[in-house]
């Protein structure tokens, strides 16, 4: 408090201080400090897993630029190495060397119904090389009838391998459709084996 003078004093009064005689109460908790801003060491703490993250992103497009287009001169991948040709339904009699007496569910020495066709399979790859193929027959208005199977073991790099391929009586056709129902083949689907040795 500021003091008055008093009457007829000339000289004003001093001024008087205030001291508190107690202390605010402390904060229970410190003060929010604002988070720094980043800062180019933490920016560049983060470069290498960018970088990382940014060549696994290149290397599995690759990887998948690679598979997609491998062997792009075969486009057709391995159904080009094999060709089926002719077909024809061919009546056979009984094998010379038929046995009946072996433990087959089958009789050797009936005579063969059969559906034959020829095939020739082309190692066109750079190695060693397992084949297996699906064949369709068809009626002559086009309707799927049943398929076999034709095989190429073992191959090399540019090797042929040539044989016959067959619908036979054990063979399981749609509906009520019999080998004399085959009016063409065509090759469905090719698998080729890469080998090691």
């Amino acid at each position: 408090m500021t003091g008055r003078p008093a009457p007829g004093d000339d000289k004003p009064a001093e001024p008087t201080s205030f001291v508190p005689t107690q202390l605010p109460p402390a904060p229970t908790t410190p003060p929010p400090v604002p988070a720094p801003a980043p800062t180019a060491q933490r920016r560049l703490a983060k470069a290498p897993f960018i970088a990382v993250a940014l060549c696994a992103a290149l290397l599995t497009g690759a990887a998948g630029f690679w598979w997609g287009s491998n062997g792009a001169a075969d486009s057709a991948g391995p159904l080009d190495h094999v060709e089926i040709s002719g077909g024809e339904l061919t009546e056979g009699g009984a094998d010379s060397d038929c046995d009946d007496s072996d433990s087959f569910s089958y009789n050797d020495c009936d005579t063969d119904t059969t559906y034959t066709f020829k095939y020739k399979v082309k190692n066109e790859g750079d190695d060693l090389a397992n084949y297996s193929a699906v064949v369709n027959a068809f009626d002559e208005d086009g309707n799927f009838l049943g398929q076999t199977y034709i095989a190429a073991r073992h191959l090399a790099p540019g090797k042929t391998d040539s044989d016959e391929g067959e619908f036979n009586e054990y063979s399981t056709l749609e509906g009520d459709s019999e080998l004399s129902d085959i009016a063409t083949v065509r090759l469905a689907h090719v698998e080729r084996t890469t080998l090691a040795n």
